[in-house]
């Protein structure tokens, strides 16, 4: 956003997913070990994601959609909420978790890609008119966001579900015969290579239509060999890890903050200078990012 630079914006929605699958992957371990499904929970998440964003609503007089990563990360936790909410007595059972996973994902296709009018009908509160944020009307932005990663919950709350299997494949890989490992490496890299030669290069629009169906790879590549191994895995970037704790502070605050006019324009600090205004710029918005985290 602050340089226009559209040739990354592919690799942007990589990013999204990894975070719907995030959504997907964390809640659902957190209903499925701590099996607390009560009130409390639901509002901390909602209060977590929701309370910086209704207040710059209030403040800016924006919509709800223009901020949309909220809208979206509080849809997909309630869907989750949902997958292990209802008949949760079944969640322990081999195949009945599985099952409401299945059931989820063939709901998903009906509704966003068979459609036939009824998502419209389900989201028709949303509205119709143009707004700030969704400028041909929020169900069709909500359709558009909400339809580029909204396999991405599922397939974090399949790897979750099979979460205990792929720890017990790496330990026994790592102990025994690692022929198995390596395979599945070359397997999963040959995939990847395609996926960067094939899907990644592919113009905006052409790429958007493919996302949902092909975003998993990366995905899935990156979780791979991010394990592969006892000192790969025990490895970590501190700065990464600190500045990931204020993702949601710094995805809101770059609409006024850093940018301005909504992300259309830049914060000009110091006229005539750039590179020092993006420092300046730069330090301000992270700083800020970082309190309202503390906040």
């Amino acid at each position: 956003h602050y340089f226009h630079a559209e040739e990354v914006y592919n690799s942007v929605r990589v990013m999204i997913t990894c975070y719907v699958w995030m959504t997907g992957f964390g809640n659902f371990s957190f209903f499925y070990f701590k099996q607390d499904f009560g009130w409390l929970r639901v509002v901390q998440m909602l209060w977590r994601l929701n309370f910086t964003v209704l207040f710059l609503c209030l403040w800016h007089g924006n919509t709800y959609i223009l901020y949309y990563i909220c809208p979206l990360h509080t849809f997909y936790f309630l869907m989750t909420y949902c997958v292990m909410a209802i008949g949760k007595e079944y969640n322990h059972g081999k195949w009945p978790v599985r099952v409401k996973i299945f059931v989820t994902a063939v709901l998903i296709y009906l509704l966003w890609d068979v459609n036939g009018g009824a998502f419209d009908w389900v989201f028709a509160l949303l509205g119709t008119t143009p707004v700030v944020g969704a400028g041909s009307g929020t169900v069709w932005e909500w359709y558009f966001r909400t339809s580029l990663d909204k396999y991405s919950a599922v397939f974090g709350m399949i790897f979750a579900c099979n979460y205990p299997l792929c720890e017990q494949y790496f330990v026994e890989a790592s102990k025994k015969n690692r022929m198995p490992l390596y395979i599945s490496a070359a397997v999963l890299g040959s995939l990847g290579f395609w996926w960067c030669y094939s899907i990644y290069p592919l113009e905006k629009l052409e790429y958007n239509l493919s996302h949902n169906y092909f975003a998993f790879i990366p995905l899935l590549v990156y979780i791979f060999f991010r394990n592969i191994t006892p000192a790969v895995r025990g490895t970590i970037s501190m700065s990464l890890h600190t500045l990931g704790k204020t993702t949601l502070e710094t995805y809101l605050l770059q609409h006024h903050v850093w940018l301005t006019s909504n992300a259309k324009t830049l914060l000009t600090i110091v006229p005539g200078k750039p590179i020092l205004n993006f420092a300046f710029a730069s330090m301000l918005f992270l700083t800020l990012s970082k309190e309202l985290y503390r906040l």
